[in-house]
Order: C-alpha cells, then sequence, then structure tokens
C-alpha cells in the first residue's frame, strides 16, 4: 500500500495469466516462444548421446569374449595339430625302422598275401599296419620293401659277403621288390635300379642290403581349416629305412607252396 503522493511501483504481469493464448493480441511484457528447432535439439543431446556410451562399460566383457575366443580357439587346435602331425610322422619312422628290422632277421620271403606264415609277403603288410597305429596306415598309406644284391657275384645274391677281403667293392643291383597291395595311388617307390643305396653306403663285395620305405598321407590342417582357408593341403609323410642283412646273403624272395 503507497503513501499519498508516492508513485505506484510498476508491476510486471502474471505470464501464468496475462499471456493468454485465446486472445488475438498479448498484453505487453508477455513473451512467448515458439517449437523448439530439430537442429538445436540434436545440438544438445548429441552430445550426451556420444558421451554415455563412452563412460558406461556395459557390454565390455561381451566385446572381449567375442575377440579372444577365437583366439583362444585357434591356439588350441594349432597345438592339436602340431601333435598329431608329430604323432604321425613319428608313427611312420617306427613303421619303417621296425619292419626293416624284422625283414633283416628272416632267412627268405614267402611271395604270399596271407598272414598264415610270419615270413609270407601278407604278414608283412599287416605287421606294418599294426605297427603304425592308430595312423590307418592301410586307408591311406603304403609300404615297398626292395632286397638288394651284390651284382658281381654269379648269380646275383648267391654268394655271402667276404669281410675277409674288405677291400673289394660291390655293385648293387635290385634282386626283387613288393609293395603292399593297398598302397595308395601315386605312392612310387624312390628305390631304382641307379639310386638303389647312398653313395657313402660301404657296399662289399657279396653284400646284400634291405630297403622299407613307408608312405602316409596326411592332411596337417583338416581342423583349422574352416578358419585358415589358404592352410597347406594334404601332404605325404616318406620314410625310407636301409639294413644289412643278417644272415650274410642277399634275401630271396621265395614261391608259396
Amino acid at each position: 500500500m503507497t503513501k499519498p503522493g508516492e508513485r505506484q511501483p510498476a508491476t510486471r504481469p502474471d505470464r501464468r495469466h496475462s499471456c493468454s493464448f485465446g486472445s488475438s493480441a498479448l498484453p505487453e511484457g508477455c513473451v512467448t516462444r515458439g517449437p523448439a528447432r530439430p537442429d538445436a535439439i540434436l545440438r544438445r543431446l548429441l552430445p550426451r548421446l556420444i558421451r554415455r556410451p563412452l563412460r558406461s562399460d556395459r557390454g565390455s566383457v561381451s566385446v572381449e569374449l567375442a575377440i579372444v575366443t577365437p583366439l583362444v580357439l585357434l591356439i588350441m587346435l594349432g597345438f592339436s595339430e602340431m601333435y598329431l602331425y608329430m604323432r604321425a610322422v613319428s608313427s611312420v619312422e617306427h613303421t619303417a625302422f621296425t619292419i626293416a628290422d624284422s625283414i633283416s632277421q628272416m632267412s627268405q620271403v614267402i611271395n604270399d598275401q596271407t598272414t598264415s606264415n610270419s615270413s609270407n609277403l601278407g604278414a608283412i603288410w599287416n605287421a606294418a599296419a599294426l605297427v603304425a597305429a592308430p595312423s590307418p596306415l592301410r586307408a591311406g598309406g603304403g609300404v615297398v620293401v626292395t632286397s638288394i644284391c651284390d651284382a658281381t657275384t654269379t648269380p646275383c645274391g648267391t654268394a655271402a659277403a667276404q669281410w675277409q677281403s674288405l677291400t673289394a667293392m660291390g655293385t648293387p643291383q635290385l634282386y626283387w621288390q613288393a609293395q603292399a597291395p593297398w598302397t595308395a595311388k601315386g605312392m612310387v617307390t624312390q628305390e631304382t635300379a641307379k639310386n638303389l643305396l647312398p653313395s657313402t653306403w660301404p657296399f662289399r663285395s657279396g653284400d646284400s642290403a634291405i630297403v622299407v620305405e613307408v608312405f602316409y598321407s596326411y592332411d596337417p590342417f583338416s581342423m583349422t581349416r574352416g578358419l585358415w582357408s589358404a592352410a597347406p593341403g594334404t601332404q605325404t609323410i616318406y620314410r625310407r629305412v636301409y639294413v644289412r642283412q643278417r644272415a650274410g646273403n642277399a634275401l630271396p624272395l621265395v614261391a608259396a607252396s
């Protein structure tokens, strides 16, 4: 309440009541705001939308799991395949040495594909498949046995080694050769008339030798091929073993009775 003679202060209109949008003219001092522009809304909200995911750690475990899991699986499969390949190589080597050692103790080999006699070719092939287990040698491998005699003896393979004359050199010659009937196609022996023994092999007059070759077809990347399309394909593991005939004479191949 003012005293007489005092100027009454100006009062601001109450916008809650004076700013009526129902009339055509707005009271003095009433300010209106139109609808917000979309670009202004985006400018205010966009920084919040960007900063919020950066500050949040929700879902980080899922992302890490999605990245790490394939790498761990690839490493585990790689170690498994490395072990299986080394086992396959060891199996082929063991088979070649075992069969060569067994044949070197025989006095003859019988040209018979059955297993009724331990000296039969069939028994030799069967023993090779058993020794190579768990590698399926029958399904993807092969075995070749070669007997070598001295060409300076007449006929070849009929004379024993002359150990008292160590300076007399012999000439290695192919006596006979046989391969397992289940040897896979493409697994060809490397024993030829001109390539029977290593150049460092001391082959004396009347000497003899046995050569055993073992083949095995193996895919070293069978498990990871789906993750690595450029991985090398199937390979042939090959081992060749040379031994001397313990009886002294060249090992003959006789016909089945």
